[in-house]
């Protein structure tokens, strides 16, 4: 009881302390607009940044910390008490708050009571922490404070874990666990891949790291030196709520369209993967254009192209008129030996600048050249035509002495062409380039210049287009990122990791995602070894998540039997128990009626966000209009659906657009066999991730036979399904 006590007298004179600072900043911003002397945009800067600590300050009005460390430090003796927040907070020298991605939090996360150590700035301070303490406060009142041992599976742990979704965001850094912070507080220097089961943080552990890193070297590199590319707009909106929260403001997201679009500078009109994705998971796709566009041997193939389209530059010699300034094998042996590794674009610069020096270093012998060549033409000319041929032969040979630049410039000028022209080139001469006699080149050809003559692209085509400006004129402004995060990677083909590994070249990664989760398969990589040799030459370091905190054990155990079923691993299971699967066969004509049952049932339970999952867009479009008819009106998410919008936190949705997601409660619809085949290895990865978008009750539907791993499931545990007539 003391305890408690002492520390709702230490709140009470924090949240005093930090109420005094608030007005301060208050005052102090309302005299600056008044005060200010200085441009108005130096004035929005410097407000802007008061501003967001005066947000700090009032968030923390709410809750200021939420945990406590008391650390003796070995070399001094010292010993503090030190509490920890979502930002930190100082008074004068005093800090009253340290920031939870400061280097001595890191104890809070990592270490037992007793002797530990942490890596500062300076070095490693070594020391003995006698007290960990979780503290639970809301709206600026203590409810309940725990000492423990390890945040891991501790009683806060489980409330976290249990909670609506709506709440599950806003305190994860009190219960970040140790796997997952030693991914967050890595090196800036540092490659990472993380294979994360599905539940198992990958992207708040994603979100969390730029944080930490944003925090941690913000001496050295802006928030804008950093980027996430993420795998839609659905996903990138519903992590864009939470970097405020994190203090990251200034990161760009994308999604790999928009970062080509940006990158390229073009409003590219990019086809929808919906078409693609339906047609693989009918098992309609008849070849495997889609791979081999994703593939390094696609690239190879516009290596050949650039090849024979770099030594078309020189093919001619340099005239002026009908004389030779220089013959187009020395043109040709300057361009070639720039430097390989060059953009098109610099080399050209650089080629001009060397032709210019040979024009003006041999310029006596090309003007002596020129004289001959002239006199005939002089000699012949009728009296009104020599005045002219006079003035132009004194602009030439002046053109000459100076090096003919401009000359030049006009000789390479057919370089200059749109990206998007150079690659229908490409594909209306592929068939020239076709080094590994690519069975499917015939169809790929047509299919893409179809699509090229009604101005669009596909997903596949996007990492041409971008090794095409990176190779011939890149984009120089993405020179400044420094690191990178990428979020549900398993989607991403090996061109397109390559392409950003050359376009992000001073750029470290960190890379999210999970195999058994790679829906676009008929484009995606198969593992991450591959990754590890593209992007780091075998030298990032791969790290596996296999436990999941999402979903309760119950659903892990049927989501790890699906998983299972096509050779991947199971998870490692937080032991979070809830209701277990229930299955349920419906008839197709009563089905509309029992789902919108089934979410009142949920709602009536506390369930906040409801998802009826389909297998495909189309399936869900459908199963939306059939509530419709019965009176039930809720949203079907499409790919620019905000789904932080309360609108959708009960709503249809494809397994597509639901992946990265997570809901109370889940209902899939149709799970029968012929719908998810068990045999098919991607209608498996799509159960799977319909299963773990739950955090706490899974209801599966069907009509006539259960697909067969699930049904095999049942008879093995006994589980009865239940038959709605």
């Amino acid at each position: 009881m003391k305890d408690l006590e002492i520390e709702k007298e230490k709140l009470a004179t924090t949240l005093e302390i930090i109420r005094g600072i608030y007005e301060e900043e208050q005052q102090a911003l309302n005299n600056l607009y008044h005060n200010f002397i200085g441009s108005r945009d130096e004035l929005w800067e410097v407000a802007g940044r008061k501003q967001v600590h005066i947000n700090t300050l009032k968030s923390a009005l709410e809750k200021p910390y939420f945990a406590r460390i008391d650390f003796e430090f070995a070399q001094s003796k010292e010993r503090k008490s030190i509490y920890i927040g979502k930002n930190g907070i100082i008074k004068g020298t005093e800090v009253l708050v340290t920031d939870w991605r400061a280097p001595i939090s890191s104890l809070y996360y990592d270490a037992d009571l007793g002797e530990c150590s942490f890596e500062a700035p300076d070095g490693l301070i070594a020391g003995i922490m006698t007290l960990k303490r979780q503290l639970e406060i809301e709206r600026g009142e203590l409810l309940n404070y725990i000492d423990v041992e390890l945040v891991t599976s501790d009683e806060l742990l489980q409330k976290y874990l249990n909670a609506n979704n709506d709440a599950r965001l806003k305190s994860i850094v009190s219960t970040i666990q140790k796997e997952q912070n030693f991914v967050i507080r890595k090196r800036l220097v540092d490659n990472l891949i993380i294979q994360g089961v599905a539940g198992s943080g990958k992207t708040t552990v994603a979100l969390h790291r730029v944080a930490y890193l944003v925090y941690n070297y913000r001496q050295l590199i802006n928030q804008n030196q950093f980027l996430i590319i993420g795998p839609n707009p659905i996903f990138l909106k519903y992590i864009r709520s939470v970097l405020p929260e994190l203090d990251v403001t200034g990161v760009s997201q994308f999604t790999f369209e928009d970062f080509a679009k940006d990158y390229l500078n073009l409003d590219l009109k990019i086809n929808s993967a919906s078409k693609k994705v339906t047609a693989s998971i009918a098992g309609k796709l008849t070849n495997d254009i889609d791979k081999f566009k994703c593939s390094l041997k696609y690239r190879a193939m516009l290596d050949e192209f650039l090849n024979l389209f770099w030594q078309s530059l020189t093919q001619e010699d340099l005239k002026m008129r009908d004389f030779v300034i220089l013959d187009k094998n020395l043109i040709s042996h300057v361009f070639n030996n720039m430097g390989e590794n060059l953009s098109l674009n610099n080399r050209l610069l650089l080629t001009i600048d060397k032709l210019t020096r040979i024009i003006e270093d041999q310029s006596n012998e090309i003007l002596n050249r020129y004289t001959n060549y002239t006199y005939q033409e002089f000699a012949e000319a009728s009296k009104e035509e020599k005045e002219k041929l006079r003035k132009l032969y004194i602009k030439e040979r002046e053109e000459i002495k100076k090096g003919c630049r401009t000359l030049l410039k006009k000789y390479f000028s057919k370089a200059k062409v749109d990206i998007t022209k150079i690659y229908k080139l490409f594909i209306t001469t592929i068939t020239n380039y076709n080094i590994y006699d690519y069975r499917y080149l015939p169809e790929l050809k047509k299919e893409t210049l179809q699509n090229l003559k009604k101005g669009s692209y596909d997903f596949e085509d996007l990492s041409a287009l971008l090794y095409l400006k990176y190779r011939m004129d890149p984009n120089m402004g993405y020179s400044r990122i420094r690191h990178v995060v990428i979020d549900e990677a398993q989607d991403l083909g090996e061109f397109n990791f390559q392409v950003l590994k050359n376009i992000l070249d001073s750029a470290t990664f960190s890379i999210f995602g999970d195999l058994a989760q790679s829906i676009y398969d008929y484009r995606g990589i198969s593992s991450w070894d591959t990754v590890n040799a593209l992007m780091f030459n075998n030298e990032g370091e791969i790290i596996n998540f296999a436990k999941s905190y999402r979903t309760t054990a119950e659903i892990m155990e049927v989501a790890d039997e699906v998983a299972m079923s096509i050779g991947l691993n199971k998870s490692d299971l937080v032991v979070r128990h809830g209701n277990p699967v229930t299955f349920t066969e419906v008839p197709m004509d009563n089905k509309a009626l029992y789902i919108r049952n089934k979410i009142l049932e949920f709602q009536a339970k506390g369930y906040k966000t409801i998802a009826i999952i389909a297998k495909t867009d189309l399936l869900a479009s459908y199963l939306n209009d059939d509530l419709k008819e019965i009176g039930f009106n809720i949203p079907n998410v499409s790919l620019n659906a905000d789904v932080l919008n309360s609108d959708y936190d009960i709503c249809t949705i494809s397994n597509q657009l639901a992946k990265g997601l997570e809901f109370d409660a889940v209902i899939i619809a149709d799970v029968a066999d012929n719908i998810y085949n068990s045999a098919n290895a991607l209608d498996m990865k799509l159960l799977y991730v319909a299963i773990t978008r739950a955090l706490h009750e899974v209801d599966i539907l069907y009509t006539g036979s259960l697909t067969k791993v699930l049904d095999d499931y049942q008879k093995d545990k006994s589980v009865n399904a239940r038959k709605l007539r």
